[in-house]
C-alpha cells in the first residue's frame, strides 16, 4: 500500500498544501473549520506526518518538556494530563521529567531538555528562591512558562490559581457551618502555594469570623497531615489542609484516633484531585480549573514558540470553585472532642 503524503491529504481535503501543513501542525493562520476538516481528512486516509523531517526542515521537534515537582502526586499526575491533551491537539508531543521537589535536579532535568531540543519548557518550580537561577537563565534560552508555582518575581510567565480566592471559599463555608475554631495544615514557604494559601487563610479566617488556633506547615505531603493530626490536642471545630493530600493524611489520623469526621470535626483540602472522592465521607475541598490552567500555559508557551508573545510577562491567575463533600456536610456533635491517646 502506497505511503500517503501531505499533497494527497491537500488534494482530498480540497486545499493548498501550504493550507494542508498548518492544519496538520496548528501553526499558523488556519480556521478551526479547515483544521477538523483537514486533520478528519488526513485521519481517514491514514496518514502519519514525518515528525523528524519536520523538525528539521523547520527547526522545530514538536516537542514540549514538562517538569514537575513530584509526579507520584495525584495533582501534578492531572495536570500532566490536561496539558498533553492540550499540547496534542496544537500538534505537540509532551516529555515529562520529574525534579523530585530538588532544585539541584530540576536545574540538571531543565538542561536535558534543552538538549533534547523541545520548542518550549512548562515548569512547575521545585523552589521559590532556590529554584529562580536555573529557572531565570531557561526561560532566556527557550519558551518558558511557570504553571501552579513561581520560582522568583518577574523572571517568566506564570499561569496558575488564585489561593486567595480559594482559602476565602473555605472560609466562608465553614463560618457558615458552625464552626468557630480552626486549624491550618500546610506547605512551608519552600513554595507559593504554602506561602499565599497560609497567607490566605490566615487572612480569611479572621474576616470570616473564626478563630485560628493552630497551625502546622511542613510539605505538601500526605505525612504532613498524619503528624499534624498526632500533635493536636483538643482537636478544633475544623481542620483547614493546603492541599488535599495533607487532608488524606489529616483524615487518616483523625479516624485512627476515633475521630468523627464530619460530627467531632470537619475537615477540607485544596486542589480537588480524585483522592477528594475515593475517600468516605468525599472530602470538601477547593477544586482548581486545570483544563483552564493548562490551556492559558499552552497558549502562553505556544505564542512565545511562534514569536506572537506580548513584551511584559504573562501573570494569570484563575478563580477556583468549592466542592462540598461529606468532610462537612453536618453540624458539629462533640466540639470538645479529643484524640484517644
Amino acid at each position: 500500500m502506497p505511503v500517503v503524503t501531505l499533497n494527497d491529504v491537500a488534494i482530498a481535503a480540497g486545499v493548498s498544501v501550504g493550507t494542508a501543513s498548518r492544519a496538520m501542525t496548528g501553526r499558523g493562520r488556519v480556521s478551526t473549520e479547515t483544521i477538523e476538516h483537514v486533520r478528519s481528512v488526513a485521519s481517514g486516509l491514514g496518514y502519519k506526518p514525518n515528525v523528524i523531517g519536520q523538525a528539521l526542515r523547520r527547526g522545530s521537534s514538536n516537542t514540549v518538556g514538562m517538569v514537575v515537582p513530584h509526579i507520584e502526586n495525584p495533582f501534578f499526575a492531572e495536570l500532566i494530563r490536561a496539558v498533553e491533551s492540550g499540547l496534542h491537539d496544537k500538534g505537540y508531543q509532551l516529555i515529562v521529567a520529574d525534579s523530585h521537589a530538588n532544585s539541584e535536579a530540576e536545574e540538571q532535568r531543565l538542561s536535558l531538555l534543552l538538549a533534547r531540543q523541545v520548542d518550549g519548557i512548562l515548569v512547575v518550580p521545585a523552589c521559590y528562591g532556590q529554584s529562580a537561577a536555573a529557572v531565570g537563565a531557561t526561560a532566556g534560552e527557550i519558551p518558558l512558562v511557570q504553571l501552579d508555582r513561581r520560582a522568583g518575581e518577574n523572571i517568566a510567565d506564570y499561569v496558575g490559581v488564585d489561593n486567595k480566592a480559594g482559602m476565602l471559599l473555605i472560609a466562608q463555608h465553614l463560618a457558615g457551618q458552625s464552626v468557630r475554631t480552626v486549624q491550618y495544615v500546610g506547605g512551608d514557604d519552600a513554595t507559593t502555594p504554602g506561602t499565599e494559601r497560609a497567607a490566605a487563610f490566615d487572612e480569611a479566617s479572621r474576616e470570616a469570623g473564626l478563630v485560628l488556633v493552630g497551625s502546622y506547615r511542613h510539605q505538601f505531603t500526605y505525612e504532613t497531615g498524619s503528624q499534624a493530626m498526632s500533635i493536636q490536642d483538643p482537636i478544633p471545630d475544623a481542620i483547614v489542609c493546603g492541599d488535599d493530600l495533607i487532608a488524606l493524611g489529616a483524615f487518616g489520623q483523625l479516624k485512627r484516633a476515633g475521630v468523627s469526621v464530619p460530627e467531632q470535626a470537619k475537615l477540607t483540602g485544596f486542589d480537588g484531585t480524585v483522592l477528594s472522592t475515593i475517600v468516605e465521607p468525599s472530602l470538601t475541598t477547593i477544586k482548581q480549573p486545570l483544563e483552564q490552567i493548562s490551556a492559558a500555559a499552552i497558549e502562553a508557551l505556544v505564542r512565545r514558540i511562534l514569536g506572537h508573545a506580548p513584551t511584559t510577562l504573562v501573570h494569570e491567575q484563575f478563580k477556583p470553585s468549592l466542592q462540598i463533600g461529606g468532610t462537612t456536610a453536618t453540624q458539629l456533635g462533640n466540639p470538645e472532642a479529643s484524640f484517644t491517646k
